[in-house]
């Protein structure tokens, strides 16, 4: 099975008030041929999400060398569709479900790679619901 990963979901593996039961059993359940996609984006956020969990002081810096060698034990596939269909698809996306750019593009990669889409952000999953995705 393919799975497409918003930062919302992967950043509960490391977040101290995001640990979720339902995120470590997926990623403990993983198997080596299953695919895991994430947009380009998916780097951006989750950098960011770090980097304020510094300055918040949720994690120290030490921390990030074990999150970043936590995801690249996993198999994850950086998608790198861009062009004026894309971004046309993203855009109809923002406004069929009101949604963010951000979240159209877990949306569009998840339908687009026929994978199942795993956040913890309601209006993506609502959205994802919606275009029959979950």
């Amino acid at each position: 099975m393919a799975y497409v990963i918003d930062c919302s979901f992967s950043s509960a593996l490391f977040l101290p008030e995001g640990k979720s039961g339902e995120v470590e059993k997926f990623f403990n359940s993983l198997k080596k041929k299953e695919n895991i996609f994430i947009p380009l984006l998916w780097w951006h956020e989750t950098i960011n999400v770090l980097n304020i969990s510094i300055k918040r002081k949720k994690l120290l810096y030490t921390d990030v060398s074990v999150v970043m060698n936590l995801f690249s034990s996993m198999n994850l596939t950086i998608d790198y569709e861009n062009g004026m269909s894309w971004a046309k698809e993203l855009f109809d996306l923002t406004q069929i479900y009101h949604i963010t750019s951000y979240d159209a593009a877990y949306l569009e990669l998840a339908h687009r790679k026929k994978a199942k889409l795993m956040s913890l952000d309601e209006d993506l999953i609502n959205a994802a619901e919606k275009f029959g995705l979950l």
